[in-house]
C-alpha cells in the first residue's frame, strides 16, 4: 500500500487552482465529475512532493453535498488516499480488517469515476479520515 494523494475540500475548484499553482503546483487532470459520490475532483502535482493532491469541491448545492459539515469548517485537508497493491489484498478485506480495528465506515467500497475503480472511506479512532482505492490497472492514469 503506498499514499496515492491527499485530499483537500474547497468550495471552487477553479478559484483553488489559481491558489495551488500560484504555490507551484500544477493540474496533472482536468475537473473530473463524479455523480456517484456528488462532487468534483481535480488532481494537481507539486514540485516539492511526490503526493498528489486531490481538489474536491460539492457539484451541486452545497447543502446537499457530502462535504457540506466540512465546508461549515472552512474546508481544507479531509483525507490521505492509499492505493492497494497485488499484496495488499481486496478492497472489502481491508475495509473489513479496518472495521474489526475500530474504524467506522463513511463510504463502502463504491466505483469512482476518477480512478476508474472502487474506493472506500473510513474514520478512525484517531479521527483521521482514510480513504483506500483499489490497486492501479495499466489503463489507469491517476
Amino acid at each position: 500500500m503506498r499514499l496515492h494523494h491527499l485530499g483537500w475540500v474547497v468550495k471552487d475548484i477553479a478559484r483553488s487552482l489559481r491558489e495551488f499553482e500560484r504555490e507551484g503546483a500544477c493540474a496533472v487532470t482536468a475537473p473530473i465529475d463524479d455523480p456517484i459520490q456528488r462532487v468534483t475532483v481535480q488532481f494537481l502535482s507539486d514540485p516539492h512532493s511526490p503526493v498528489l493532491w486531490e481538489l474536491i469541491a460539492p457539484t451541486g448545492p452545497n447543502a446537499d453535498s457530502p462535504l457540506a459539515s466540512r465546508l461549515s469548517r472552512g474546508g481544507g485537508l479531509d483525507h490521505a488516499c492509499f492505493e492497494l497493491d497485488g499484496a495488499d489484498g481486496s478492497l472489502d478485506r481491508i475495509v473489513e480488517d479496518e472495521v474489526e480495528r475500530g474504524s467506522f465506515v463513511l463510504c463502502p467500497p463504491t466505483f469512482a469515476i476518477a480512478f476508474n475503480r472502487r474506493v472506500a472511506f473510513v474514520f478512525r479512532p484517531s479521527g483521521r479520515i482514510v480513504e483506500f482505492v483499489e490497486a492501479r490497472t495499466d489503463a489507469d492514469t491517476v
